[in-house]
């Protein structure tokens, strides 16, 4: 039996061999993308793209030396290409309807299209259910939202001070987190999640966080469905079920709970209040819908906001001349804590150019979430309808091409050329190429409210406190793995009283 069984073996291995090499010769040679330039390795096949990205965690940054080898344009697996942002955010994120059809949504990422929710929606969804959503962001909304953020800046300092007057470091990690995610659990659910009243992470959140490497390597397998079931069925733990369920049950329980609050619209003045008052006339969303949205903001209200805190705070420690200038300037400008507000924060040039330069060099999403080409053109070249497209703002915004010293903390290049603290070695800094919060219809909708918060927080934290970097952490950025988001680890700061300030 075993006489006939190895031949047919044989057979199978050296068809299968074969094949693979018939394939890798087509996609380096033939593929409708063959034309463009990058890494061979990365056109023969999915794995090395895969296994950077989704197991390792490296690939962003390496992006920058393949962008600067091969060019703005670099094809990063089979199907799929790397798109520098000075090109990318005109040509494939706010496309013109005259340039021809969008750039769609990959089922991968966001889900089947015309899913439930924001995220996933076609065209037209997406700009039905925008809509109704977008006076919660509004200025005038966020006007009304002020006391929340208040009271959790309050929260927050108070619990600092505590730390600092107990001779305790504290982990800003962990801080700015409590802080965004109380902020968020507010505004969407009158409910915060109790992270700073209780000096520790609600269970929906810590899952949020202990999922970001293990979903990176489940969606290593979406390149490979016919592996995926078994993938479920081996790889995926009951307990790994079980969060799951639990973080789907938590987000909806807690939306639930909000609608049926929707008696105290005149009371509140909450994201919910505005988007539940579509419903009175029949034009809101559907409960699926609001509870699919609610549960988006959770993550994207909070997680991005708290690393550009996190990032912002670390890269202060390390420019004592740019610290020194941004106490400098909030403690000349105001004579009390009260007097800082979401108003008063807004003159604040320095504070707001070292804002930007941290969104830019620690960009909050590093790779933004992947296209999908209708066949179009972009920066001359036609790029063939199905083409997986993707920006690596971490690549875009550290790219000599783009910006002077890209790895270097320097908030000045955003300062008003009038300001005598300008640098004219930036004026040609292609600032247009760092869209923290994406560009196009299709943007961040909170991105006011994110800017709001940063100001409030690092002004109020910089007002009432010195701080310092404990040794050992100065590759704290370098050692981060990105999986698309920050793997961050914990930021030891120790605070001290500022000079002069009574506590």
């Amino acid at each position: 039996m075993n006489n006939t069984i190895w031949p047919a073996v044989g057979l199978l291995v050296g068809a299968f061999l074969l094949h693979r090499c018939i394939l890798i010769i087509y996609r380096v040679f033939f593929h409708p993308l063959s034309h463009f330039p990058g890494p061979t390795v990365y056109a023969a096949s999915y794995l090395p793209y895969l296994y950077k990205n989704k197991i390792a965690g490296n690939l962003v940054k390496h992006m920058v030396k393949i962008h600067e080898k091969y060019g703005p344009i670099v094809r990063i697996s089979p199907t799929q290409l790397a798109i520098d942002g000075s090109i990318g955010w005109t040509e494939v994120f706010t496309r013109r309807s005259t340039m021809g059809p969008e750039f769609g949504k990959t089922a991968t990422f966001y889900g089947p299209r015309n899913g439930i929710g924001i995220l996933p929606a076609g065209q037209e969804d997406h700009q039905r259910q925008r809509r109704l959503m977008a006076y919660a962001f509004s200025a005038a909304a966020l006007s009304e939202q002020e006391s929340y953020l208040q009271h959790y800046a309050d929260l927050l300092m108070k619990r600092l001070r505590e730390r600092m007057l107990a001779g305790e470091p504290v982990d800003m990690t962990r801080w700015y987190n409590y802080l965004t995610f109380d902020i968020i659990g507010e505004l969407a659910f009158a409910d915060p999640f109790y992270c700073l009243e209780k000096s520790d992470y609600h269970p929906l959140v810590a899952m949020i966080f202990s999922g970001i490497r293990g979903n990176a390597r489940m969606s290593f397998f979406d390149q490979y469905p016919l592996l995926r079931p078994w993938v479920d069925l081996f790889m995926t733990t009951k307990e790994d079920m079980e969060k799951r369920r639990q973080y789907y049950m938590l987000a909806r329980s807690k939306t639930e709970k909000r609608i049926a609050l929707e008696a105290e619209a005149d009371t509140r003045k909450d994201f919910m209040t505005y988007i539940l008052s579509h419903n009175k006339d029949g034009s809101g969303m559907t409960h699926e819908e609001i509870i699919a949205n609610a549960r988006t903001l959770i993550g994207a209200g909070s997680h991005t906001t708290a690393s550009a805190l996190t990032g912002l705070t670390f890269y202060l420690t390390q420019s004592p001349e740019i610290y020194r200038r941004l106490t400098e300037e909030i403690r000349s400008t105001f004579s009390s804590e009260e007097e800082i507000n979401m108003k008063s924060t807004v003159a604040l040039p320095f504070l707001n150019s070292c804002l930007e330069e941290v969104l830019r060099i620690y960009p909050p999403l590093a790779e933004t979430p992947p296209r999908v080409s209708p066949g179009a053109v972009v920066n001359g070249q036609y790029i063939p309808k199905g083409t997986s497209v993707s920006v690596f703002q971490w690549a875009t915004n550290h790219s000599l091409s783009n910006f002077t010293d890209p790895d270097q903390f320097t908030p000045q290049r955003w300062l008003p050329t009038t300001d005598p603290l300008y640098d004219h070695r930036y004026a040609s800094d292609n600032k247009e190429a760092s869209k923290p919060f994406a560009a196009g219809p299709r943007d961040c909708l909170g991105r006011s409210l994110a800017y709001a918060e940063m100001r409030l927080v690092v002004a109020r934290l910089l007002w009432n406190f010195d701080i310092e970097l404990l040794d050992g952490q100065q590759d704290w950025v370098a050692c981060q793995r990105v999986y698309m988001v920050y793997e961050k680890s914990p930021l030891m700061i120790r605070l001290n009283q500022r000079t002069g300030l009574e506590g």
